[in-house]
């Protein structure tokens, strides 16, 4: 396939001096490369770079763990492969591996061109799971503000795209009277992008929701997985609780008092959350 063949061109530019940390990555990254990555013209080096290597993490996923180790050191993408010189990483992961340069070499082309070959094998031929899933959240923060005349939430997620061309998300706030501050359109709890995603690119935006009953808790329960949850609440100084308790697991559980600050706020965090299950705090 000449496009294959093409994309293995451009990893095999890529690898060359520091790889990917290159200063002038943007003439690095061949065409193939990015249309494969999402990267435009209006891009800076940074946002290549970001791309780039979250396209080439998400496809590596799938390799044997010795060429993942190839394709992400050849590309400078293991801090301590990072080395200047492409021959130097060459033999940095020859010796991780006990064997010569040679060989290191040999892997090394092998990774990237099965990285070229699952670029261009559909999803659902790969990883017919992760393709049911579409999309999972790498964080989600939330601060509820309890001291106005009304309650309000303001959510900002990031999440990453597990698939090609996701244009859309289902979403929950916590309250009924929601709008989108920033990163799409909201229709009937669906989140329509602001630009659609290529699988392992990330997008962040932001959801403020109202209420005008004042709630006695907050649970989050996530329908997909969640590596992080930080959940702030500001109450108000007049009107502080009793116990503010931290909530996690099924049945709901109180696993510890959680202290309230001099500025009326609480401040909690959950990592690795598990699907179906809340997480939260209740106040009294």
């Amino acid at each position: 396939m000449a496009a294959q063949a093409e994309l293995v061109s451009d990893l095999k530019a890529l690898r060359k001096g520091r790889g990917l940390y290159v200063n002038n990555v943007g003439e690095r990254v061949g065409p193939k490369l990015r249309d494969l990555c999402g990267v435009t013209e209006q891009d800076g080096p940074g946002e290549i770079r970001l791309r780039v290597a979250q396209r080439l993490e998400h496809l590596a996923v799938e390799l044997p763990d010795d060429l993942r180790m190839a394709a992400l050191a050849a590309f400078g993408m293991i801090p301590a492969a990072r080395r200047p010189l492409y021959q130097e990483r060459v033999s940095w992961f020859a010796e991780r591996i006990g064997r010569d340069p040679r060989t290191a070499r040999r892997r090394i082309d092998d990774a990237i061109h099965q990285l070229a070959q699952l670029a261009f094998t559909p999803l659902r031929l790969r990883s017919g799971a992760e393709q049911a899933v579409g999309w999972h959240t790498l964080e989600s923060r939330v601060i509820l503000l309890l001291d106005g005349p009304m309650p309000e939430a303001l959510e900002t997620h990031r999440i990453m795209a597990a698939q090609d061309n996701l244009r859309e998300l289902e979403v929950a706030p916590p309250f009924a009277q929601a709008s989108v501050m920033y990163g799409g359109t909201l229709r009937n709890g669906v989140l329509v992008l602001a630009s659609p995603l290529m699988a392992g690119q990330s997008c962040e935006f932001a959801i403020r929701s109202r209420n005008p009953v004042r709630p006695r808790q907050f649970l989050h329960m996530p329908r997909r997985r969640c590596d992080l949850l930080d959940l702030r609440v500001r109450f108000d100084t007049e009107r502080l609780p009793r116990v503010v308790s931290r909530l996690q697991g099924r049945p709901v559980r109180e696993r510890a008092r959680v202290p309230i600050d001099n500025a009326g706020e609480i401040h909690v965090i959950f990592r690795d959350l598990t699907k179906g299950m809340p997480y939260g705090a209740r106040w009294d």
